[in-house]
């Protein structure tokens, strides 16, 4: 055996060592000596969530950013970390309310990433040994977020002022793209038509503001290349969506001026020129990175079912079949890609299509191999030769974790928790589930079992969506929101994460949801409306039903929560269904007439058209509000502002003499409102207590002692009165009535 041999394998040994002594000693550290901790609303909002992560240049150290609420300063913040592998020492490099895009700095043991120090957000360098360092600056003059003079943008960071908002180095870091935020045109001038459409949901004066796509060269020399509305997709988020050449680079925007395009726009700019070329439109909207494999061409997974065939397509037309996995790309969730330096191998990151986590691929001209976990792989970063990499591992009931991973053999280990506090809790029993609905349709999620769970007993139950984000993460708030999950569970109930049934596992629903999109299709909106939301509410009292048969839940301590698209399950499946006892909605209002205006284009397809005439008899088979009337379950409404169409909902509910109660959660001020992901952490607290009450009053019928806003408990109780007898008569005229819908 040689001396580098020697070397390396005991460079192996220790770094195996220090990765179980590391997970050894803080777990111990966390679990102390208390023999069972359980959750807490705290846990919860504190939870961590690694957002990006960068191995150093010559790979000896990580950094990552983690985001979490401080209870303390109410503020959630984002700290930069920086961990030495050979040591494990972790230590803070710098923590702001922004921080994003985390990059390597070629060379060097630092790294380059976009924070607000102060100054609005700007390019910093960050290492070990000092404070962030400015490297690039633009005049912060545009606030971003829903705040009184800022540019609406869903987010949940708090409003503020950008001045760099993307940035991208050439591979040599020669050449940095970036954008600016400035302000637009700032004089008052006559709106026509579609501009005095899109004001009507307007509760402040709008802001105008522009994205300068811009390219510096080394020696400092600063032009911009062009400028683009911030309603440009392509520059306002990605920055033009830059690829780089020997000679110079393409960059990507939206065809259209300011207004949302099926298609995308190429240009072309060579280093020391002036003057952009057009290099042609594509369908859509490009990725960020355009995935290669090994043979050169794009990487897809394409088909329908639990197993979808992994293709490559080059530029001449010519396809190759890596087989059928059953996973999918391009999830924005997924860890990311990389592609070895000669080109031989590629990594991707992708989501499983039946227990739904997040996972790898490792691709080369041999084949494709999936490399998971029990949890999931939810942010990575690997060396250029992709022999290793570092990766966040983390699962409904295990906290994000650093693990090493090794694409050639698979291979995962433990390298550090990143939360003590989290690690310490007892976890909760989660199991991962497939249901089939009437329709033959499979949904997949969980369920979070109560702790002292007994098989003898029938338990109430809520059951928890947004779609499809019920995954194997930690605590996340895409997924449960403001809906203390753990708490439930904690308490008592059987909470049920559902996914809705995946448009991947069949044309029919591809097609309706696709058609949604689009705004066109063949499709009628009675079937767009069955496909995309009917068939959502039939799965979801098929799963309930099946537990119910099984001896698990009662089926008259029933409840469901949702929001954003969960909302509208929600707002769908108490209008439509009498599965559901009581309900939450968080922060939608879609498919209420008054959304018409500003969503014309998916509307077209829903309803063929505005809440009037020949269209009005498709808003009366869906349109929450106008189905008030049938809804027999108490409604609560957690709103981030005063959205007409939640508002709208409300009243209509109120009239029907159905218990609804709504609340609106502010901002920092008067003149700002809370971001859709709450991000506020005394707000967070407050919405999930009053979902706590809100559900035990009506399924329990408790008053839950630590209640916030208590003095609503008598305006419930007084809301109850007759409630139940309303209701039956109801019932009665329902099941008279042929069936609008299904």
């Amino acid at each position: 055996m040689t001396g580098n041999a020697r070397a390396k394998r005991a460079k192996v040994a220790r770094w195996s060592i220090l990765a179980s002594l590391l997970l050894a000693g803080q777990l111990a550290e966390a679990k102390g000596e208390t023999p069972e901790r359980r959750w807490t609303l705290e846990d919860i909002v504190t939870a961590p969530k690694v957002t990006s992560l960068a191995l150093s240049s010559d790979g000896s150290e990580l950094a990552y950013i983690q985001r979490a609420g401080d209870i303390e300063k109410n503020q959630t913040m984002h700290i930069v970390y920086r961990l030495d592998l050979s040591t494990g020492e972790r230590t803070e490099m710098v923590r702001s309310g922004v921080a994003m895009q985390l990059e390597a700095i070629e060379g060097e043991r630092a790294w380059n990433v976009l924070l607000d120090m102060g100054e609005g957000q700007q390019l910093y360098r960050v290492d070990a040994g000092s404070k962030a360092e400015l490297v690039l600056a633009s005049e912060a003059s545009v606030t971003v977020g829903e705040t009184e003079g800022g540019l609406f943008a869903i987010s949940f960071i708090a409003p503020h002022r950008v001045g760099v908002l993307a940035y991208d180095w050439s591979p040599d870091r020669k050449w940095l793209w970036y954008a600016a935020l400035k302000p637009g045109s700032a004089k008052p001038e006559v709106h026509f038509d579609n501009e005095v459409v899109l004001q009507k949901q307007r509760r402040r004066a709008p802001v105008s503001a522009v994205v300068e796509l811009r390219l510096r060269s080394a020696s400092g020399e600063d032009m911009l290349v062009a400028t683009r509305p911030a309603s440009d997709r392509l520059a306002f988020h990605y920055a033009g969506t830059v690829s780089w050449a020997n000679d110079g680079l393409r960059y990507y925007v939206e065809t259209t001026s300011g207004t949302q395009s099926d298609k995308s726009e190429a240009f072309e700019l060579k280093f020391g020129s002036t003057t952009s070329i057009r290099a042609g439109e594509q369908q859509g909207l490009p990725s960020v990175d355009f995935v290669k494999g090994p043979r050169g061409g794009l990487l897809t997974t394409d088909g329908y079912g639990s197993a979808l065939e992994l293709v490559e397509a080059r530029a001449d037309g010519t396809r190759h079949s890596y087989g059928r996995y059953p996973f999918y790309l391009g999830h924005p969730r997924a860890a990311g890609s990389w592609r070895s330096a000669d080109g031989r191998r590629t990594i991707l990151g992708m989501r499983t299509t039946t227990h739904p986590r997040y996972g790898l691929a490792l691709v080369s001209s041999r084949g494709a191999r999936a490399i998971v976990t029990q949890g999931s792989l939810t942010q990575c970063d690997f060396r250029e030769n992709l022999d290793w990499g570092i990766c966040v591992e983390e699962s409904m009931t295990q906290p994000p974790r650093l693990v090493k991973v090794e694409p050639a053999n698979g291979k995962v280990s433990h390298i550090i928790p990143l939360s003590a506090r989290h690690e310490a809790i007892t976890p909760l029993r989660v199991t991962s589930h497939q249901w089939k609905n009437r329709s033959g349709h499979t949904a997949t999620g969980f369920i979070v079992w109560p702790r002292e769970y007994d098989p003898a007993r029938r338990y109430p139950s809520i059951l928890v969506t947004h779609g499809g984000d019920a995954d194997e993460r930690f605590a996340d708030q895409d997924l449960q929101w403001e809906y203390p999950i753990q708490l439930w569970a904690e308490r008592g109930y059987v909470v049920i994460l559902a996914n809705e049934p995946s448009p991947r596992q069949s044309p029919e629903l591809m097609a309706a949801f696709a058609q949604w999109v689009s705004g066109t299709g063949p499709l009628s909106p009675v079937e767009v409306q069955r496909r995309a939301w009917l068939n959502v509410v039939e799965t979801f009292e098929d799963v309930v039903s099946q537990l119910v048969l099984k001896g698990i839940v009662d089926s008259t301590r029933v409840g469901i929560a949702g929001y954003s698209r969960g909302s509208q399950i929600t707002n769908v499946a108490i209008t439509q269904s009498e599965h559901f006892k009581v309900a939450s909605s968080g922060d939608g209002h879609f498919l209420e007439p008054a959304i018409y205006p500003i969503s014309i284009r998916s509307y077209g397809a829903i309803f063929g058209g505005p809440p009037a005439g020949k269209y009005l008899e498709h808003y009366l088979r869906i349109s929450p509000s106008l189905r008030a009337d049938r809804v027999c379950a108490p409604v609560i409404q957690q709103v981030a502002g005063p959205h007409a169409g939640a508002i709208d909902f409300h009243v209509a509910l109120r009239a029907a003499g159905v218990p609804a109660h709504i609340s609106m959660y502010p901002g920092e001020t008067t003149a700002s409102e809370e971001t859709h992901l709450f991000h506020i952490p005394s707000n967070r607290l407050l919405a999930m207590r009053e979902n706590l009450a809100w559900f035990d009053f009506w399924l329990l019928g408790k008053r839950d002692p630590d209640a916030p806003f208590s003095e609503h408990f008598d305006r419930w109780a007084a809301m109850a009165d007759g409630f139940s007898k309303n209701c039956l008569v109801k019932a009665d005229r329902n099941q008279d009535e042929a069936p609008s819908v299904r």
